[in-house]
């Protein structure tokens, strides 16, 4: 089962988010407490990472956190884990995407541009072995990148609470 003690002797520092229990045997690489943002939701394929297409920003309380499983686990277990996570806590499937159907630029929007993970943040990966989902319930949404690497699987979550549209 998922761990679910706050801090984990291997996390580098952070907290789980309450809603969204850690995938088993991962631990914490990077982690920003919850404070008030705005981040860029992808709602479809991403071709363009400074574009303007499939996407939509919301403000809110924002909790980031990087996870690392080691050693690499397929991405499809840690989303079908997610889904079901998700889904038991009541949130619905906004969007979700595989490998090249996410489009050139959706790792380089949600891991390098800094307009979801904080720059720095997230250790990413980029190939095809890559899964994206976002959810969603009421004013909370759910960003999740998923990728596999040769030696470990990342996973970077965003959790936008009190999510508004931008002003």
């Amino acid at each position: 089962m998922a761990l679910s003690s706050p801090l984990s002797a291997q996390d580098s520092d952070g907290q789980d988010h309450p809603d969204l229990p850690r995938y088993p045997q991962s631990v914490i690489d990077g982690y920003r407490a919850p404070s008030l943002d705005e981040i860029v939701i992808p709602t479809g394929p991403i071709a363009d990472a400074e574009g303007q297409a499939n996407r939509q920003v919301v403000e809110g309380t924002v909790t980031h956190i990087d996870y690392r499983v080691k050693p690499a686990t397929a991405p499809l277990q840690i989303e079908r884990y997610y889904d079901g996570v998700l889904r038991k806590a009541g949130f619905a499937i906004a969007y979700s995407c595989v490998g090249p159907a996410c489009g050139r630029d959706m790792g380089a929007l949600i891991l390098n541009s800094g307009k979801v993970a904080p720059v720095g943040l997230a250790d990413g990966l980029f190939n095809d072995r890559i899964r994206v989902m976002v959810a969603r319930r009421a004013e909370t949404w759910v960003v999740l990148h998923i990728a596999e690497g040769p030696d470990r699987s990342q996973i970077y979550e965003a959790v936008v609470e009190g999510a508004s549209a931008r002003r």
